[in-house]
C-alpha cells in the first residue's frame, strides 16, 4: 500500500512537470497564433483557434493548426513493469513523411548526447543522461510509429526513468522540468521539424 502511495505521489510530480512544459510552450508561442482563449472571448468573429492545449486523462498536448502547420505534440507518463515511463509523441499528417530519416536522426542524437553529464538539477550532475533515461533494450525499440488509416499517424518515443534516480528527478520541479524538456522534448521536436520541412517540399 505504501509503495502504491509513493508511486502515485511520484507520478503526480512528474505529471506536474509535463503539464508545466506544455503550458510554458503554449505561452511562449501564443503571440503568433489565434488561441482558443481568444476565440472563446470573441466567438462572433468566426475565427478558428490555431493554437490549443489539452490536459486530461490522455496526458498533456499542444495543437498547432495554422496554414500548412497541422500537428499535435503530446506528453504523458505511466507505470509499466515497475518503472515510470515518459512518452513524447507527435501526430503526423504529411503523406510523404520520411519515418526512417526521423528515426535515424533520433538515434544519432541520443547516441551522441546520452553519454554527456546532466546539467540540472544539481543532484543529478554526477550522472549521464543515459543513466537517468533508459532506452531498453535500445532506442529503436523505444521509438514506435502507429500508422492509422484515415487518421494522422502517431510517432512515440518512450523513456524509462531509472528507479534509482526517479525521486531526485521528481523532487525538483524546476530542474526536473528543464532536464525533461532539454533531453526528452526539445530533440524530438527539433528532429520532427527538420524532417517535416524536408517531407513537405
Amino acid at each position: 500500500m505504501e509503495t502504491m502511495k509513493q508511486e502515485a505521489e511520484i507520478q503526480q510530480a512528474i505529471e506536474k512537470i509535463l503539464r508545466t512544459i506544455i503550458d510554458e510552450w503554449y505561452e511562449r508561442v501564443s503571440g503568433y497564433y489565434v488561441t482558443q482563449e481568444q476565440v472563446s472571448v470573441n466567438p462572433g468573429e468566426n475565427r478558428e483557434a490555431q493554437l490549443k492545449r489539452f490536459h486530461d486523462d490522455k496526458g498533456h498536448r499542444i495543437k498547432f493548426s495554422k496554414d500548412e502547420l497541422d500537428f499535435t505534440y503530446g506528453l504523458s507518463s505511466c507505470w509499466l513493469d515497475g518503472y515510470l515511463m515518459i512518452e513524447v509523441s507527435v501526430n503526423n499528417k504529411v503523406e510523404n513523411f520520411d519515418y526512417d530519416d526521423f528515426e535515424e536522426r533520433l538515434v544519432a542524437h541520443y547516441e551522441k548526447t546520452g553519454t554527456q553529464k546532466v546539467q540540472t538539477p544539481a543532484d543529478l550532475r554526477h550522472v549521464t543522461y543515459r543513466d537517468v533515461f533508459l532506452f531498453e533494450p535500445n532506442i529503436r525499440t523505444a521509438f514506435k510509429v502507429e500508422r492509422r488509416e484515415d487518421k494522422a499517424d502517431i510517432m512515440r518515443l518512450f523513456f524509462k526513468v531509472s528507479n534509482e534516480l526517479l525521486e531526485k528527478l521528481a523532487s525538483h520541479p524546476i530542474g526536473g522540468k528543464q532536464l525533461v524538456e532539454a533531453y526528452c522534448v526539445s530533440p524530438f521536436r527539433s528532429v520532427y521539424a527538420t524532417v517535416y520541412r524536408r517531407s513537405s517540399r
